[in-house]
C-alpha cells in the first residue's frame, strides 16, 4: 500500500508519461518508415525505452494490485509491436488499391 503522498504524484506522472510516450514512439516510427531516415528510427526505439521506463515504474510501485499490473504490463507488449504490425496493414491495403486501380484502368 501507499507509503508517501509523493508515490501517487510518481504514478501520475508515469501514467502520463507512459502514454505520451507510446504514442511518440509510434509516431516516429510512422515517420521513420515513410521517409526512412535513421535518426527516426532511433529516437523512436528511445521513446519506445522512455515507455519501458514508465510502465516499470507502475508496475513496482504498491498502488496497483497484480490484475492491474498485469494489463499495463501486456500494454505495454502491444505497444512495443503495435506500430510494426499496422505498417504492414498499411502497405498491404495501399497494394491492394494500386493493384485494384490497375485492373480498373486496365479495363477502361
Amino acid at each position: 500500500m501507499m507509503k508517501d503522498p509523493y508515490e501517487v504524484l510518481l504514478v501520475l506522472a508515469a501514467g502520463f508519461f507512459y502514454i505520451l510516450f507510446a504514442g511518440t514512439y509510434a509516431g516516429f516510427y510512422t515517420v521513420y518508415k515513410m521517409n526512412g531516415n535513421e535518426k527516426f528510427k532511433h529516437m523512436s526505439f528511445g521513446f519506445a525505452g522512455a515507455m519501458i521506463y514508465c510502465a516499470y515504474i507502475l508496475t513496482t510501485n504498491g498502488i496497483f494490485d497484480p490484475f492491474w499490473k498485469g494489463l499495463i504490463a501486456f500494454a505495454t507488449f502491444a505497444y512495443i509491436f503495435i506500430p510494426f504490425i499496422m505498417w504492414k496493414v498499411v502497405v498491404k491495403i495501399h497494394e491492394h488499391e494500386q493493384k485494384l486501380k490497375q485492373e480498373e484502368n486496365g479495363l477502361n
